[in-house]
């Protein structure tokens, strides 16, 4: 992996802010209560912490040792962008501004999940992207 081809595949595509209405994730947005997004929201804000929690784990560390010097917290610090402003939203239960911020968030990860298929050769680390 390279930084390059990490700004290329993930960060930039993230940071048009462009957000995809007609996907399946979309769909199954609008279809949820107010109450079932708020759920949805902090149950990935729970994960991106306990994602956190497991790379700094003993049992991962071989896995860190061979991205440390690499965008595996690049990675990171991008979903944690991505979910920095839900709590505001759960706070207000703003249910459209909430449904936006969850968009974003899944067109991460799958953009993610992409970048780790394509240009990883541990495929350990992506098990703890699948779990956002």
């Amino acid at each position: 992996m390279s930084f390059h081809t990490f700004v290329e595949n993930v960060r930039d595509p993230y940071f048009r802010g462009e957000v995809n209405t007609t996907t399946d994730f979309a769909k199954m947005l609008d279809e949820c209560s107010a109450e079932d997004l708020v759920k949805r929201a902090q149950q990935h804000v729970t994960n991106l912490l306990t994602a956190q929690r497991e790379l700094f784990s003993i049992k991962m560390y071989a896995a860190i040792e061979e991205y440390l010097h690499n965008d595996i917290f690049l990675l990171l610090s991008l979903v944690a962008d991505a979910l920095h402003n839900m709590p505001q939203y759960l706070t207000n239960l703003n249910k459209e501004e909430l449904k936006v911020e969850l968009l974003r968030f899944y067109q991460l990860k799958e953009l993610i999940l992409n970048y780790i298929s394509e240009f990883t050769e541990n495929k350990n680390v992506k098990i703890v992207f699948e779990g956002l």
